[in-house]
């Protein structure tokens, strides 16, 4: 009997090992009922077991080959790796331990024990079975690859890397270990090097599904956002039922603003992966984007039960509660992000808001630093130091602008301060602003991100120097107008105004592209109540394509006295014209109260840091009034307010500048 079982069982084999598994299951099992004691026979039908899926009927095999002969290493080995397929890594490691008792440099057991050690995150441990395996076998591609992704999950990067290219060149036409090395690339942020080699797994493996959804964050990540929709889409085919395919599609779909359809991707991917974190953080980033805030806030917040070490999911509950105008909870959940991760940047950038609008600027300056973490290098690479605040004594000094025309204006007055410590003062800034720039007291020169570099000594970013000059609510720098429009200009622009007892400028929308625009912008429908106020003309202070159409669909309320070439420039020569400007918060705010202008500016519920939590007036500036949102979205109640207020002010003021300091 034991010859026809021995040809049996080698014709088995060879089927086996040419793919054609139900025929050689069904010679394995002629093999065990001629011989039921035969152990080959047992093991090689569980193996059969094990690559079709029906885990528990291999099991069963395995185990008759063991009571047979219990001292074959391979046996265990193969047993453990049906364990592992249930997902019992634990019990899994026992079997390996066990074949590598009976055969210590037994290269599979070694292997798939690190494997289910890293599958219970002993990495560790994994790593050190990873390297027993390599000194058994210093060519074994697979071992190297694993010890790559061990020491990756340890943070051990370059290590990693240099794990994944030493399996990709054992077994060049392996893509495990080049879809490895374009993981290992996103996670320390070198998507170039995360695109190449993906793009190297693709052609090594074309369709893979892990492979296209690395080549998608790795072009995320670099703002080509069309194609990494393209490789995450292509991913799904392949593999519909991903769920983490899913979640990346939404995060896709985040970054292109279509929030309805993130929503439908992360939804999706939950189906799939109940209680993932990181889906429940995308679909809350989507809800938040459609201003559904208390629905996102429960989804970061189960992200957050998900995955106890999640900052990021803490950091974005903490931004809903910004939204919410719910500031001692914001603070609570960035500093629990920040226990997680005390290096994690946008909680420590999203931190200093909260700290700046309740009026502690030196906590709120020194994290507002952190923004070169969250949106990299400064504008240009400015090879100079940076001035922190001492002496200059005749040295030039480059002040540069890095964020809104807004912001540009608001802090381009430090100019002032900086030139009383002895140097030169060149800013450079937005060529729509820099001639007023120039106009301010200390400023040298002014240039454009377009001009060649001069020459300096030392440069600061405009919005660091409150925090430089350790600024605090009572010492901000608030003589106005510290802004100057040339009068020939100005008198050109006050030409245009119709004589009449009181002339205002309105703006309603800022820039469509600001994170905050849904919040800060109304519509102009929502203004019309005060155009039934007596005395009053109205002016608009928008500009741009639109604008003509708009007014005429809102009744023609507003004239018009710029036309769409006008700039900045006419625009501030228009506002010193006026007797009022009311605004939204946005750049035409911050142009007349530096011009010292009487402006009314209208706030969302949850206002910019800038003008703190509650008060009606603002430290910035002296001529500036503020009404406030009594609840989310409620621009009726402004409107409202800002009639009564006109209808009950009745001090008229001359066109031209004031001169007020704090």
């Amino acid at each position: 009997m034991r010859a026809p079982c021995e040809r049996d069982l080698s014709a088995a084999l060879a089927l086996h090992q040419q793919g054609r598994l139900e025929e050689a299951e069904d010679r394995y099992g002629r093999v065990v009922e001629r011989d039921p004691r035969n152990a080959d026979g047992w093991h090689l039908l569980g193996r059969i077991g094990l690559q079709q899926g029906r885990l528990a009927e291999a099991s069963a095999r395995v185990l008759k080959a063991i009571r047979q002969r219990p001292q074959t290493a391979a046996f265990h080995t193969t047993l453990g790796e049906i364990l592992a397929a249930q997902g019992r890594h634990s019990d899994a490691a026992l079997c390996y331990r066990e074949a590598l008792r009976l055969q210590p440099d037994w290269l599979p057991a070694l292997v798939n024990l690190g494997n289910a050690l890293a599958a219970q995150k002993l990495y560790r441990q994994a790593c050190g079975a990873f390297l027993r395996a390599i000194q058994r076998d210093p060519c074994c591609a697979q071992a190297f690859n694993n010890l790559g992704n061990a020491l990756r999950a340890q943070g051990s990067h370059p290590e990693a890397l240099d794990c994944f290219r030493e399996a990709l060149r054992l077994s060049p036409a392996d893509a495990e270990p080049a879809v490895n090395l374009s993981a290992a690339f996103l996670q320390v942020e070198n998507c170039r090097e995360a695109e190449r080699w993906a793009r190297h797994a693709l052609r090594l493996r074309p369709g893979m599904a892990e492979g296209l959804s690395n080549l998608a964050v790795a072009l995320l990540h670099q703002g080509r956002d069309g194609e990494a929709e393209q490789a995450v889409r292509e991913a799904l085919a392949a593999s519909p039922q991903a769920a983490h395919l899913h979640s990346n599609l939404g995060s896709v779909l985040l970054r292109q603003k279509r929030f309805a359809a993130a929503e439908e991707a992360c939804r999706r991917a939950l189906e799939l992966q109940p209680g993932s974190a990181e889906s429940a953080n995308n679909l809350g980033v989507a809800l938040q984007g459609m201003d559904r805030l208390e629905e996102a806030a429960a989804q970061f917040a189960g992200a957050a039960r998900a995955r106890p070490d999640y900052p990021e999911a803490w950091t974005n509950l903490g931004t809903v509660r910004q939204a919410q105008n719910r500031p001692a909870d914001a603070l609570a959940c960035f500093e629990e992000a920040l226990r997680q991760n005390p290096r994690f940047a946008k909680a420590h950038f999203c931190r200093s808001f909260t700290l700046m609008q309740e009026g502690r600027f030196a906590a709120g300056f020194a994290e507002y630093e952190w923004r070169w973490k969250i949106v990299g290098e400064p504008p240009r690479a400015l090879a100079r130091p940076r001035w922190e605040g001492g002496p200059l004594q005749g040295k030039t000094i480059l002040l540069f602008a890095e964020q809104g025309l807004g912001d540009t204006l608001q802090f381009a007055r430090y100019a002032t301060l900086v030139a009383a410590r002895g140097g030169r003062v060149l800013v450079e800034c937005q060529p729509k602003v820099a001639s007023l720039v120039r106009s301010i007291e200390g400023v040298a020169e002014t240039i454009t991100p377009a001009d060649a570099l001069p020459d300096f000594d030392v440069q600061a970013p405009l919005m660091s120097l409150p925090g430089i000059f350790g600024t605090t609510p009572g010492t901000v720098p608030a003589t106005v107008p510290y802004l100057k429009v040339p009068p020939a200009l100005t008198a050109r622009l006050r030409a245009r105004l119709a004589p009449g007892p009181r002339r205002v400028g309105l703006a309603w929308a800022g820039n469509p592209a600001h994170a905050s625009d849904r919040q800060r912008s109304v519509a102009l429908r929502a203004l019309a109540p005060l155009a039934a106020l007596p005395g009053i003309q109205w002016y608009s202070l928008q500009a741009g394509a639109g604008v003509a159409s708009e007014i005429g669909a809102a009744g023609g309320w507003l004239r018009q006295a710029l036309d769409e070439s006008e700039g900045v420039p006419e625009l501030a020569a228009l506002v010193k014209s006026l007797d009022l400007v009311i605004t939204v918060d946005t750049m035409p705010a911050h142009l007349a109260g530096a011009l010292g202008r009487p402006v009314w500016n209208l706030l969302a519920w949850a206002p910019d840091w800038r003008w703190f939590a509650a008060g009606d007036t603002s430290p910035w500036y002296p001529s500036m009034r503020l009404f406030r949102q009594g609840q989310a979205g409620d621009w009726h109640g402004v409107v409202e307010s800002v009639a009564e207020a006109l209808r009950s002010d009745t001090v008229q003021a001359s066109p031209g500048s004031v001169d007020m300091q704090q």
